[in-house]
């Protein structure tokens, strides 16, 4: 049977990373590795490891990235699935996830992260269109709230995802001290080229209890140093021929995050001050990321 390796990426969250590992290790059909990616100095978290006898790779460099890195490196499995350490996998999710790898075409494999606000699952609308990009570079998360039945997608979300690791590469290119948003982006793009599928299956999900980031990437109030490496990672993650279309849809009409003239003309009338505040940043992140266009985007891999 294909082995099949769990990789949780941590740091300072020992309360979240226990309540994580002891689902983790309660499986029905079980992980054959699990291995916690730390950054040095860590111990709280390291104690943690330990007590529930899994594996601990450390990392000096900060970013989940580094942490997904070493931790794949530590693996000797064909499959590497990834959650984070405020997440809840149920029983059944390693057995899940070697039945969907059954199937020879596919790359990647991943699901919902249904949100929790403490212990109470958060109402969410669920939509049918997820991880998907557009003809002009506008990406379509909704992994959190996904729903249908299962079909390829263009990216999976970290939180709930899993790979075939001949096939992973992961961006070493990207800004940001933390959680490095987006590079779930870079990743598909890479397995996609690779010739296999990414399935996305809205059935098979965790419970994400979000957790406070560290660094300036705050889910509720990002800095402007964490929206331009936001805006800049979204556009270097695509592909290139992408990337022109996403400056001019960002440029004149924008989303929320990266709101363009049309986005902001409607912020105005609303007044949503949140809104018009994003455009400085966003803007100059994604005309950073089209000037290092040319150069590719620096990718680790595991296959050779």
């Amino acid at each position: 049977m294909t082995r099949l390796a769990l990789i949780i990426p941590s740091y300072a969250r020992a309360n979240d990373l226990a309540t994580c590992l002891h689902a983790a290790t309660n499986q029905t059909d079980p992980f054959d590795e699990i291995i916690v990616a730390l950054r040095a100095g860590d111990e709280p978290s390291v104690r943690v490891a330990r007590e529930f006898g899994v594996r601990v790779a450390t990392v000096s460099e900060p970013g989940v990235l580094a942490a997904m890195i070493a931790g794949v490196q530590a693996s000797t499995c064909e499959l590497v699935a990834f959650t984070d350490d405020d997440a809840v996998v149920p029983p059944t999710h390693a057995g899940r996830l070697r039945r969907a790898f059954a199937d020879s075409t596919i790359g990647g494999v991943g699901g919902r992260d249904c949100l929790f606000d403490g212990d109470v699952p958060r109402p969410t609308a669920l939509q049918s269109e997820v991880g998907r990009i557009t003809r002009y570079g506008r990406v379509i998360g909704n992994h959190h709230c996904g729903t249908g039945a299962p079909r390829p997608v263009a990216m999976l979300k970290g939180v709930n995802s899993a790979y075939r690791r001949s096939l992973l590469a992961l961006p070493t290119g990207l800004r940001g001290q933390g959680a490095q948003a987006h590079f779930e982006i870079a990743v598909g793009q890479w397995v996609r080229q690779q010739g296999a599928t990414l399935l996305y299956d809205p059935s098979l999900t965790v419970e994400h209890h979000p957790a406070t980031r560290l660094g300036d990437d705050q889910r509720e109030a990002p800095n402007e140093t964490a929206l331009f490496d936001s805006a800049y990672n979204l556009t270097r993650s695509l592909p290139q021929r992408l990337q022109s279309r996403r400056v001019l849809y960002v440029l004149l009409v924008g989303d929320t995050n990266c709101p363009g003239l049309i986005r902001l003309g409607v912020a105005a009338i609303r007044r949503e001050g949140s809104v018009l505040l994003r455009r400085r940043s966003s803007w100059a992140g994604t005309l950073a990321a089209w000037r290092d266009r040319h150069q590719p985007l620096a990718m680790h891999r595991f296959s050779e």
